[in-house]
């Protein structure tokens, strides 16, 4: 099975700090297989936001191959090749892009709420440093709805930062606080999308 593994720079498992051989040399668990603690970790386009990190490479997975929650565990794995469109612009960019949907999430509360004049002000914002301002300021104003303000101004404050990850859950939490569990699957399944087709990537089966 074809799957996908983040590691930190050169190779290293975020987690087990474990330092991956070349592309195509076999590594095996050195007991049996249980998620988070003996096995070879990897992710289908669909746990993708769960894992980011600096490199992104495609992995082949040997012998049973077992789901659990966000992820997938396998006896053997070796990496393939490194996908090269992950890089610290796409990064960046998918954090502006996950931003920008934790303030739509915020901009949707506002209307929900009757607050039309507020959610135009937020919607017409035009850089992440005007979103942060912007909620800030209605925050106070609409405490009703402070927040999924909160929230959205959080989420440019990450992206500006510099921090995907966090961004990215920033989002899907705005989501979940407007639409509930649906909602957060929702954006997390956007996230998904972004991540597959920005990277040109194969959509898991």
């Amino acid at each position: 099975m074809v799957a996908y593994k983040f590691l930190r720079s050169e190779r290293a498992g975020p987690f087990s700090r474990f330092r991956w051989p070349e592309p195509g040399i076999w590594v095996y668990a050195d007991k049996d297989v249980e998620a988070c603690r003996a096995g070879i970790h990897a992710c289908r386009t669909e746990d993708l936001p769960w894992w980011l990190a600096e490199e992104l490479w495609e992995i082949e997975l040997r012998g049973p191959v077992r789901v659990d929650g966000h992820k997938i565990v396998a006896p053997a794995g070796c990496l393939r090749s490194r996908i090269e469109h992950w890089t610290a612009d796409c990064a960046q960019e998918y954090a502006q892009a996950c931003a920008w949907r934790a303030r739509n999430s915020a901009v949707q509360s506002l209307r929900r709420a009757s607050h039309a004049e507020a959610a135009g002000t937020l919607a017409r914002c035009g850089t992440l440093d005007e979103l942060v301002a912007a909620a800030r300021r209605l925050a106070d104003d609409v405490p009703d709805t402070r927040i999924s303000l909160t929230i959205a101004g959080d989420g440019a404050v990450r992206a500006l930062s510099g921090a995907p990850p966090t961004t990215a859950y920033i989002a899907a939490h705005a989501a979940l606080r407007v639409d509930g569990p649906a909602g957060y699957a929702a954006e997390r399944a956007w996230q998904s999308r972004w991540l597959t087709e920005r990277l040109r990537l194969q959509a898991s089966a």
